[in-house]
């Protein structure tokens, strides 16, 4: 049925167009949702471009994931939803990098400069550049880019035309992986 206020079909029909994957079924989604889903992730993350980011991502599962919708379902609250999720993994991925990141620097810290200290740290620094080095390419230029060169997210996403989330979720590997190499190699514990 369509809503005769605004022409547009209700949730119903809409999601039975998108499970037939219907272009203009979910453009007209898009255009219905699309902004109040950006200004919900932005009161958030506070950031247009990462609320820009979950927003476009959001629709691409959508889109993906479009055969398994319930045409039953509240559409904007399935969007809303995924949307909300979107936002907690994010949140999650950070919180994650952050306490790596702590524990590799409080790590480092426990480090004094007399003698054996400093030969251990020696070693520790040989197998760090090591383990940066056995990075995939992409991962290791954007390590490299964020601890090197100290550009934020934002600025290695427009660089390398990525999203943010992306270069998060490389930081994420990347610090694991370095962490892991150096358990493995006896370098820390």
């Amino acid at each position: 049925m369509i809503d005769r206020k605004t022409d547009i079909p209700n949730d119903q029909q809409l999601i039975i167009k998108l499970k037939n994957q219907e272009r203009a079924a979910f453009e007209s989604v898009y255009n219905n949702y699309s902004k109040k889903l950006y200004y919900y992730a932005l009161k958030f993350v506070k950031s247009p471009e990462i609320a820009e980011d979950i927003v476009h991502d959001v629709f691409v599962k959508l889109w993906e994931h479009a055969a398994t919708l319930n045409p039953d379902a509240s559409l904007q609250a399935y969007l809303y939803k995924m949307t909300r999720n979107s936002l907690l993994n994010l949140i999650k991925r950070g919180n994650v990098e952050e306490r790596i990141v702590e524990e590799i620097m409080n790590h480092a810290e426990q480090f004094t400069l007399n003698t054996d200290e400093q030969i251990q740290y020696g070693e520790t620094l040989v197998q760090t550049n090591k383990a940066i080095g056995d990075l995939p390419p992409k991962r290791k230029q954007i390590f490299e880019m964020s601890r090197d060169k100290g550009m934020t997210h934002r600025q290695i996403a427009l660089q390398l035309e990525i999203t943010d989330s992306t270069v998060n979720n490389q930081l994420v590997k990347a610090i694991k992986s370095i962490k892991n190499y150096l358990y493995l190699n006896g370098t820390v514990s």
